[in-house]
């Protein structure tokens, strides 16, 4: 009997073995399969025939770059010629022996610029950095951009592809246009396309200044001087370019859209990690700050010093020990000519403690406290109230005499001698909105904050957790980028902006009030900036969930976050600096390509079935783990908002409720696992399974390398409103082996109110 029984289980499980293996053929999704997936939706073969109906022209100048001469002649010829002939874009041939609008030139400047910038009569100059093949896309889409008059330069976004036959990899996906991101180095990357007639204009004005810049003494100082590569001449000349098209401004001051245009798509496929040929590429400091004006880059020290003082805001309450090593840190290491006052905002420390702080204040007031610092005093606003940050903030910043505000949370070290500068001349620049600084875990490389990106599950912090000494994403840990918002744990700006804005927002006492500040910043026109190379311990608890937090924090977290979308409802899943192509629906660190989490709402709505005798016969074990990423209304999901406060009129036939997560069995076969997701009422304790479609998870694989079958882990589900009654809801999960009788069950701390 029990061979019989062994027999029948092992058929059992090579049943279950083959659906797994079906499934997740059916869901593994490759990059080279889903980029290009998303190419066909672009229509190419209708755009290349309005292009042949134009009938425009196309130049081609090539240089050898050590490409075998038979893969491509038309992409690859030796000579700096003009050729009649462009085949490179695409190899099927479509557009062959046809004549366009654009140029191709490698490595322009390696020889004579003058030749093709005076030679050619294209409209268009493509410029490629490194070895690499123009996408079969890139053509069309690039003559589309450049329809518009005031198109001036464009640049998209690359992968690798080592040989012609091979498969697309390592998608280096981009922000749009980053003005402070192109300061701190040429991220265009190895393909970028300028208007011949505006770069010609600069060049010329360029060689002309560069004759009558230097007097005889600069000269023989200038000989000294190493020579640019081809790269930094013109990255130099494109930071002239894009200044004098006022791409170094306030949004609202251009009136019209921006002559740069970043195309959301992969145009070049280059041999081997582009990013890792161009990373240097970026000029020194001090000629960034001399060549091009101060309307682009950082302001000298002086100037700061001369029109500037700095109010550091601290809101802190019944932590002296944890303020005071945030002062002693600040007042010790920092190194600045640049005057700055600091305000201690406290909502009502114990009478003990607003003694030690106070003695604490009269110390730091003394004569002589703060050597080598142009330090302005400390003062104590003691106003007890109930805990709102927003509040004190406000306070602070109402009490403040300085031109620029710092607000800064009282548990920051201080870890570098020049922050206060660094920050200071990124702040002071016109477009400049908030500027904020890396932020690691205590005694650690590990990063706690790099930027915050608007997902359409919420705020994010990306990086977050993982190791500031590697190279993130295509150095999105180092150098100075554009975010869309910054943690008000350190917070530069000008005072005119922090007003402008609102303040912050009193209505979000506890959370997000930060990430509304600078969304009404941008929303503005200003541009909000991360800079890398200012880094602080943050002294916050290393732990990775928040699965401790309370129902009401929960709650509370929520309706916060509904808040918040309520006010920005235009940019509700929206990130320019953030590409469509990376994940946007998934709370992860890293920054990985769409396909890597299918996240879809095309699959059948889910039933609610009473289940609370199964789960009440089911063995409640932690060796099952349920990862709740998100429960929320489908309208919501789409809009940000609640339908009642929404722009969108909702639809009755698509109203409901989205499920997200993940969930496996330690130890256990994943394979032979049958799991529902189970909402169990707070107040009466009913409980309702909710079948849910499973998703494929790399990341979950990647991480549990021992356990058994757990790359569909994923589950997702949408069940509509009318399916279960009122209340507030916990998660969790109902796994049944269909090769044994064995029924597992855990919960989550995530809740959900249903009205």
């Amino acid at each position: 009997m029990n061979f019989l029984k062994g027999m029948i289980k092992e058929a059992l499980i090579k049943k279950q073995h083959k659906r797994y293996e079906n499934e997740l053929f059916s869901k593994k999704m490759t990059y080279d399969k889903w980029i290009t997936d998303q190419e066909k939706q672009l229509d190419i073969v209708r755009r290349v025939k309005v292009i042949e109906e134009n009938k425009l022209t196309i130049d081609l100048i090539t240089e050898d770059f050590g490409i075998e001469k038979n893969r491509n002649e038309g992409y690859t010829s030796k000579s700096a010629k003009i050729c009649q002939i462009f085949s490179a874009n695409d190899w099927n041939g479509r557009l062959n022996e046809k004549k366009y609008f654009l140029q191709i030139s490698i490595n322009m400047f390696t020889e004579n610029p003058e030749f093709v910038l005076h030679t050619c009569q294209a409209d268009v100059i493509i410029f490629t950095l490194y070895e690499g093949l123009l996408n079969k896309i890139t053509i069309p889409l690039l003559w589309e951009k450049f329809q518009k008059a005031n198109t001036i330069l464009v640049y998209g976004d690359e992968d690798v592809k080592k040989s012609r036959d091979s498969e697309r990899e390592n998608p280096w996906f981009k922000p749009d246009w980053s003005p402070d991101r192109f300061l701190s180095g040429l991220y265009f990357g190895g393909l970028i396309a300028v208007r011949r007639s505006t770069l010609k204009k600069v060049y010329e004005r360029h060689k002309a200044d560069s004759r009558t810049k230097f007097s005889v003494g600069q000269q023989e100082k200038q000989k000294i001087l190493p020579e640019k590569t081809a790269g930094e001449e013109l990255y130099l000349l494109l930071r002239e370019l894009l200044q004098e098209q006022n791409c170094f401004a306030k949004r609202e001051e251009t009136g019209v859209e921006l002559p740069i245009c970043h195309i959301r798509q992969v145009l070049y496929h280059s041999r081997e990690s582009g990013y890792e040929q161009i990373r240097e590429l970026c000029l020194p400091e001090e000629e960034a700050v001399e060549g091009t004006g101060e309307t682009v880059t950082e302001y000298t020290a002086e100037k700061i010093e001369k029109n500037h003082m700095l109010s550091i805001i601290i809101p802190s309450r019944d932590h002296p020990y944890v303020l005071f090593r945030c002062l002693d840190s600040l007042l010790e290491k920092t190194r600045s000519r640049l005057p700055f006052e600091i305000l201690l905002v406290d909502n009502g420390s114990t009478e003990e403690n607003w003694e030690i702080i106070s003695r604490k204040v009269q110390e730091l007031n003394a004569e002589g406290v703060c050597k080598g610092n142009d330090f302005r005093g400390c003062r104590y606003l003691y106003e007890p109230m109930p805990f709102n940050f927003s509040k004190m903030c406000n306070l602070g910043a109402e009490n403040a005499k300085g031109t620029l505000f710092l607000f800064l949370n009282d548990d920051i070290e201080i870890l570098q001698p020049d922050w206060l500068d660094l920050l200071a001349r990124k702040a002071v620049l016109p477009y400049a909105g908030a500027v904020g600084a890396k932020l690691l875990y205590p005694d650690s490389d590990i990063i706690q904050h790099a930027g915050i990106t608007n997902l359409r599950v919420g705020p994010a912090h990306k990086l977050q957790f993982l190791s500031d000494s590697k190279l993130q994403y295509f150095g999105m840990n180092r150098g100075v980028h554009n975010m869309l918002a910054v943690t008000g744990a350190c917070l530069m700006l000008r005072r005119e902006v922090f007003f402008q804005a609102g303040g912050f927002c009193e209505e979000l006492a506890v959370a997000f009030n930060d990430v509304d500040l600078c969304y009404k910043i941008y929303e503005n026109g200003c541009y909000n900036i991360v800079r890398n190379d200012v880094v602080f311990y943050h002294h916050e608890s290393l732990s990775r969930g928040k699965d401790g937090e309370s129902e009401e924090k929960q709650l509370r977290l929520l309706r916060e976050k509904d808040r918040l979308y309520e006010r920005h409802q235009e940019i509700y899943g929206k990130d320019p600096f953030y590409h469509p192509f990376l994940t946007t629906d998934m709370l992860e660190s890293e920054y990985s390509p769409a396909c890597r989490y299918q996240v879809t709402l095309d699959m059948p709505w889910s039933g609610a079935f009473s289940c609370r005798k199964k789960v009440r016969s089911a063995r409640e074990d932690r060796c099952l783990v349920v990862g709740m990423e998100s429960a929320m209304d489908l309208y919501k999901w789409k809009y940000g908002v609640s339908p009642e406060k929404g722009k969108v009129k909702a639809d009755p036939k698509e109203m409901g409720y989205y499920f997200q997560g993940y969930c496996f069995v330690i130890g256990g076969d994943n394979a032979c696992y049958k799991k529902h997701l189970l909402l169990k009422n707070k107040n009466s304790g009913d409980i309702w399974k909710v079948p849910v479609d499973s998703r494929y998870r790399p990341d979950i694989r990647d991480n549990l390398a021992d356990q058994r079958n757990v790359e569909m882990t994923g589950f997702a589900a949408k069940m509509r409103k009318e399916e279960i009654p009122g209340g507030v809801y916990q998660f969790g999960m109902l796994a049944e082996d269909l090769c044994s009788r064995q029924k597992l069950v855990n919960w989550s701390n995530w809740v959900l109110e249903i009205a």
